[in-house]
């Protein structure tokens, strides 16, 4: 894992560099265009996030609560993933705009399990052999709205919502010792501000920030805690490259039918993309 955060750190502080010591070139020998271009009213994403995960979960059952685990600590399970994540944007009128964004994070295993697990109505005994499946897909709807608007520097709020999307199992081996496998997905909320300026004509730093808390009942509560940072550089017409760095922090504790439990992901790391905008 830490060799996974370095490589992505690496790669990214490489992009970032990169791409100003290309601006800053172009800048230097006058082949820019004209001053502070309009920025991109519609842009596409497209690359690889480097990813390392966090993720705590908790499955009830119909006799009682289950044991609250952490999938790497207590299954072996991959901390880290490197995986293709696209994002689009469209600013519809100057003062609005729309943001989406999809990626999706497989990870599983196979190891002896040194605790007892309680998972849904399952038992899960110590050394039992344990294979486990986790796929979490992440829909992220932003709406933003912008307040102050100038030829460089763009400022605003926005608000939206990250649907996680679960499909998970576990199975001892053989399986006739239990099974649990469940799928459920659900919306996490979350308000804040975002910007955008331009560095140098080409050049555009986005950030996003934003948080929410809401506790219905001690039994439904959600939280949401979000970052990213975004460096693009267009180097030929609508065509570019940037890097993104990106931190997100999601819990939810239910108790509905769907699902009855407790669920924590925390997901950062590096982005490498390639783009186009108009």
């Amino acid at each position: 894992m830490k060799t996974a955060r370095i490589l992505a750190s690496s790669a990214a502080l490489f992009t970032a560099l990169t791409l100003s010591a290309m601006a800053a070139g172009q800048a230097a020998t006058g082949e820019t265009p004209p001053a502070w271009p309009k920025k991109p009213g519609l842009s596409l994403r497209l690359g690889t996030y480097f990813s390392s995960n966090s993720t705590q979960l908790r499955l009830d059952g119909e006799d009682g609560q289950g044991t609250e685990f952490d999938l790497t600590d207590a299954l072996d399970v991959p901390a880290s993933a490197t995986v293709f994540r696209a994002r689009g944007e469209i600013r519809a009128v100057k003062w609005f705009g729309i943001e989406a964004e999809y990626y999706r994070i497989g990870r599983s295993s196979t190891t002896v399990i040194d605790r007892e697990l309680i998972v849904g109505d399952e038992v899960f005994e110590i050394g039992e052999t344990v294979s486990t499946r986790f796929i979490s897909s992440y829909l992220d709807l932003a709406f933003k709205f912008y307040i102050i608007r100038k030829q460089r520097l763009d400022l605003g709020l926005w608000l939206g919502a990250t649907v996680h999307i679960l499909d998970f199992s576990l199975e001892a081996q053989p399986s006739e010792l239990g099974v649990v496998r469940k799928e459920t997905w659900f919306p996490i909320p979350a308000v804040g501000a975002h910007f955008n300026y331009s560095i140098l004509p080409r050049l555009y730093l986005y950030g996003k920030f934003g948080f929410f808390h809401y506790k219905i009942s001690d039994t439904n509560e959600f939280h949401s805690t979000r970052f990213d940072v975004s460096l693009d550089y267009y180097f030929w017409k609508m065509v570019g490259v940037g890097v993104t760095y990106a931190y997100q922090d999601g819990s939810v504790s239910a108790d509905r039918d769907a699902y009855r439990g407790l669920f924590k992901q925390r997901s950062s790391g590096a982005q490498i993309y390639a783009m186009i905008g108009f």
